[in-house]
């Protein structure tokens, strides 16, 4: 548990402001192309750029597919990322306290004039497929997140969807926060940790495929579905001031140094994602969306995880999370 906090203060207080007067680089028109046959749908087809500290673009870091069939059956294209511990990029990730080591990261994002305002409604989709030999002991990997933004500088995380110490977690920020301004103009948020029950459904070594639904208002709601079974459904405060929140994706480890230094090797982590973006519809990013929708109530829900968190984060602080009894088949609310 010591090492999952840790790793939570991380992941919520990411500093944006050393590099907020440049969040990205544009793709070329032959890597538009690929990005949009391959991999983007919908609102985010020919809209996404690369983030500017992703690691330097080796040969094989990255490559497209035709056609990638799992044990279920199930085929996709997409593209494919290798990740290698040796892949050093921004010093704000791999210097991030001075050790080398930290954090890598090859993410796609929306640019800023395409971000979400506050008000809006939004689906979003992600499939991946992440072999069964990645495994993240001390350490995390994040395969998709959400930045707020005031104005146009990331103040902090927002819901992110991880693999924590070989444990899937989604998390998302309340409404209180704590705000830092001797340094970083950051804030520090209580969040929500939803330990999620891989036994469930299988999280590796097949197609998996994510759809968040998100109203980004004061009177909000954040809905995730796994292969279209309701997994997490909360209303409230989505943006507790945002101007507006940016959705990225890609592998973006952190926290690596932790395993390091306890002697462990970080491995090439070898990811795929297919069918990734974002609409106004669910119908324009999955089939079958009534059933989808048919699921959710009028209250929050959590089902099929192994416990849920509440987390308070103070400054320069070991953050405290509190259990807050949800087990697995319970029906219980968390979010209260």
């Amino acid at each position: 548990m010591k090492k999952f906090l840790s790793i939570l203060i991380t992941l919520l207080l990411i500093s944006s402001i050393s590099y907020a007067n440049k969040w990205h680089t544009k793709m070329k028109k032959k890597e538009k192309k690929d990005f949009a046959h391959y991999v983007l749908k919908a609102q985010s087809d020919n809209k996404m750029v690369f983030n500017l500290r992703n690691v330097p673009n080796r040969p094989g870091l990255y490559k497209f597919f035709d056609n990638l069939e799992d044990h279920m059956g199930v085929a996709e294209k997409g593209i494919e990322f290798n990740l290698s511990y040796s892949d050093i990029g921004h010093k704000g990730d791999w210097n991030r306290w001075g050790k080398p080591g930290h954090a890598q990261r090859f993410q796609i994002m929306e640019p800023y004039k395409e971000t979400t305002k506050n008000g809006k409604t939004k689906w979003y989709r992600v499939g991946y497929y992440l072999s069964k030999d990645v495994y993240t002991p001390k350490h995390n990997l994040s395969l998709f997140d959400f930045k707020m933004l005031y104005g146009k500088g990331e103040k902090t995380v927002g819901p992110s969807f991880n693999i924590s110490n070989n444990n899937f977690i989604w998390i998302f920020n309340t409404p209180n926060y704590i705000e830092k301004n001797d340094v970083d103009d950051l804030y520090y948020f209580d969040a929500y940790v939803v330990h999620l029950d891989h036994h469930y459904t299988d999280l590796r070594g097949k197609w998996v495929n994510i759809l968040v639904n998100a109203k980004w208002a004061k009177d909000g709601f954040l809905h995730l579905w796994i292969d279209g079974k309701l997994r997490s459904s909360y209303f409230g405060d989505m943006m507790a001031g945002a101007s507006s929140v940016r959705f990225k994706f890609g592998p973006y480890r952190n926290h690596m140094d932790d395993a390091t230094d306890a002697g462990l090797k970080i491995n090439d982590a070898v990811i795929r994602y297919s069918n990734v973006g974002k609409a106004d519809s669910c119908d324009a990013l999955w089939s079958g969306c009534d059933e989808i929708v048919g699921q959710l109530k009028k209250i929050p829900q959590v089902h099929e995880a192994v416990s849920v968190s509440l987390c308070k984060q103070f400054p320069n602080k070991p953050a405290q999370c509190n259990n807050l009894g949800y087990k697995k088949n319970n029906t219980k609310n968390p979010f209260k």
